[in-house]
């Protein structure tokens, strides 16, 4: 079994206005369980990561793509924009829960693809444009924020 949108069109017409391959401003995406095996596009604008951590549920596993602006590029003076998954894992979600959803990351990561680095969030009081870089650079030690 796999793991559904109830609302893709909206989440496709969503995910082309605010991640073009063109674009350079931040923008971001965010699914919410709302069945065993189906998320739902709920919310998603532009601006940064900050604007994801309010919606963050403690007793929910939710999934987000955050695009960043601003990151130095390899020339001189160069930037570019860095697309990070997100998975988040509340502190109130029980072991169970994670065990049956874990299934499902892999399917969560292809419906918002493409991006270039993926993120496990356990503590939203760390999440931020720093954090967020630093965690999604490829030779991070972990890809954690804890």
């Amino acid at each position: 079994m796999s793991l559904k949108v109830d609302n893709e069109a909206e989440l496709r017409e969503a995910r082309n206005s605010l991640f073009s391959e063109n674009g350079t401003t931040s923008g971001w995406l965010l699914l919410n369980y709302v069945g065993a095996s189906t998320v739902h596009f709920t919310a998603g604008g532009e601006g940064g990561v900050e604007n994801i951590v309010p919606l963050l549920e403690d007793d929910q596993i939710q999934y987000a793509l955050v695009r960043i602006d601003g990151v130095q590029g390899d020339g001189a003076g160069e930037t570019t924009v860095r697309d990070v998954f997100l998975a988040w894992i509340g502190p109130e979600v029980g072991m169970i829960e994670k065990s049956k959803k874990s299934g499902y990351l892999g399917d969560a990561q292809i419906i918002l693809q493409p991006y270039h680095a993926d993120v496990t969030v356990v503590n939203k009081d760390r999440l931020n444009r720093e954090t967020l870089l630093d965690k999604s650079q490829p030779l991070s030690d972990s890809h954690v924020i804890d």
